[in-house]
């Protein structure tokens, strides 16, 4: 079994790892334990890398490096696993 967290471009899991796991150690486990993150995992990693992703905006609102990073991250996080409240809990993967 492939996990949520193993799914993600290797050049991606550790920040995935650091900044999911610094705000919610059970999620990050549960997202190391399963291969498809349920609609309230995706809601809440979407949550924690967009208030992340604030953190890191200099002065002109421009993200530094590490906010790209996380901006890259929640994108490919969203392209595997979207989120469409409309439509349900539909997974793409």
């Amino acid at each position: 079994m492939t996990s949520v967290v193993e799914s993600l471009p290797a050049e991606m899991r550790r920040l995935f790892a650091e900044v999911i796991g610094g705000k919610d150690v059970a999620l990050l486990s549960s997202l190391l334990a399963h291969p498809e993150p349920d609609l309230a995992e995706r809601l809440a990693v979407e949550d924690i890398l967009s208030a992340a992703f604030t953190t890191c905006l200099q002065e002109d609102d421009e993200p530094t490096r590490r906010g790209r990073d996380i901006d890259d991250l929640l994108g490919a996080f969203l392209r595997r696993w979207p989120i469409d409240l409309e439509d349900g809990d539909q997974s793409s993967g």
